[in-house]
């Protein structure tokens, strides 16, 4: 008798979660999207001081949570890994999206960061949700080279774009701003490349200069 495996998907709820630092009077929104293993309350503690200058800060978190090391101790959280990327992708242009429209409208800008791994999810979702930014920050990740230049990339032609990177930063070199740089220019995406002196994190005084720039 012949035996065949399949391998077939559904769609099931899933329950969430984000983290807010929220100013008393906030002066704008920040949407920044966590690197691979890190929680949200954790990778928070960079935006403090924009948090301080009046910016709330909402950090979604990725819906794969796992064990940092072996089956115990910290936990971290990713976007995707190379499985089923394709429906993970969906998935989380949905979850965010879905987020956006449930939190109430703020004034003031609406900024889009990426850091790590959360800018090639920052990027698919700046061009494949329903959500709009004044602003896009790509940190210290690749930019995704699945998106299409000339049909998806529109959104991002429409706001500034920043792209920053640590001159000491273990992950990057040079090379992925220059990279970065090409591919924009030549998808017609107006862009400033950002450089601070540190490693692969979010550096507050580059970050305060560029929220500075939109107000």
């Amino acid at each position: 008798m012949d035996v065949q495996l399949q391998v077939t998907e559904f769609e099931v709820p899933k329950t969430a979660r984000y983290a807010v630092l929220r100013p008393e009077r906030p002066v704008g929104r920040i949407w920044a999207l966590h690197g691979y293993g890190q929680l949200p309350e954790f990778f928070l503690r960079r935006f403090r001081g924009a948090a301080e200058a009046g910016w709330e800060v909402i950090a979604p978190e990725g819906l794969h949570r796992f064990y940092l090391e072996g089956t115990s101790g910290r936990v971290g959280a990713s976007w995707m890994t190379k499985e089923a990327r394709e429906s993970d992708m969906a998935d989380y242009v949905r979850y965010l999206d879905a987020l956006h429209a449930a939190l109430p409208a703020q004034d003031g800008p609406s900024v889009l960061l990426g850091f790590s791994q959360g800018v090639a999810t920052a990027a698919r979702w700046a061009c494949r949700g329903a959500a709009t930014f004044d602003a896009h920050v790509f940190w210290a990740g690749v930019f995704p080279p699945d998106l299409d230049l000339e049909q998806e990339v529109a959104p991002l032609r429409k706001v500034p774009t920043w792209v920053a990177l640590g001159d000491a930063d273990p992950f990057f070199k040079e090379d992925l701003l220059t990279a970065a740089s090409e591919r924009f220019t030549l998808a017609g995406i107006d862009h400033d490349l950002v450089h601070f002196k540190g490693a692969h994190h979010i550096d507050a005084d580059a970050l305060g200069q560029i929220l500075a720039s939109l107000q």
